[in-house]
């Protein structure tokens, strides 16, 4: 059962004037009508106002924070290299990758940037895709066109040093607006799927450099 601040200090000014636990529980009953605390607790309440001089509850202490030293381990290693994973540096600096997490997030008020796969278009670009939707609604308007049309995809498998954008994070206070060149031959394997209305296709892996018309 638990009471209230107001019964605890009842309770301790009784004690102290009767240093009866009998005298204290019978009075108690007769002022807030309902059972009084059992022996111990009687007692307990009266040596902690007797040694602390209140019966207030001490805060709980929450998670220690984490240290200087580490705060600037942290920072020093992501200021040499910004795209290190949060697991990469927790093996390297000998910290739990959660608490690596957290320093970034909170102490160093950094955010994970990601890598964005975006192609360079021309003017003539734009033109040449206005023309290939215009000439696609006139097809759709032909009976049994859509039947016919075959939806494929590719990925390609980088074997050099290329990194996988969907994995990627570049951690910084703002957005470092990162431009990466890669170069485009580099060895790879290229993996080909495609759909239709009546089966699947593939998958089919190229390991030439160029795959065209004659290879596929």
């Amino acid at each position: 059962m638990a009471f209230s601040k107001s019964e605890q200090s009842f309770c301790v000014l009784e004690y102290a004037r009767t240093s009866s636990v009998v005298t204290v529980q019978r009075r108690f009953r007769a002022e807030f009508q309902k059972a009084a605390s059992i022996f111990n607790s009687i007692k307990k309440w009266y040596a902690k106002f007797r040694d602390e001089g209140c019966l207030c509850t001490a805060l709980r202490q929450g998670r220690p924070g984490p240290s200087k030293e580490t705060v600037n381990r942290i920072r020093e290693a992501y200021q040499r290299s910004s795209c290190k994973s949060t697991t990469r540096a927790s093996l390297e600096l000998g910290v739990a990758q959660s608490t690596v997490w957290r320093i970034l997030r909170k102490s160093l008020k950094c955010k994970s940037c990601r890598l964005e796969l975006h192609q360079d278009l021309s003017e003539n670009d734009k033109d040449v895709r206005l023309n290939f939707c215009i000439e696609m609604q006139e097809r759709f308007a032909v009976d049994g066109f859509a039947d016919s049309l075959i939806f494929s995809d590719e990925a390609t498998f980088h074997l050099s040093g290329k990194v996988n954008r969907y994995n990627v994070r570049i951690w910084g206070t703002e957005n470092p607006r990162v431009v990466i060149e890669n170069v485009r031959d580099s060895p790879k394997v290229n993996v080909f799927c495609a759909i239709s209305n009546e089966k699947v296709y593939g998958p089919f892996f190229f390991e030439e450099p160029t795959v065209n018309v004659m290879v596929y």
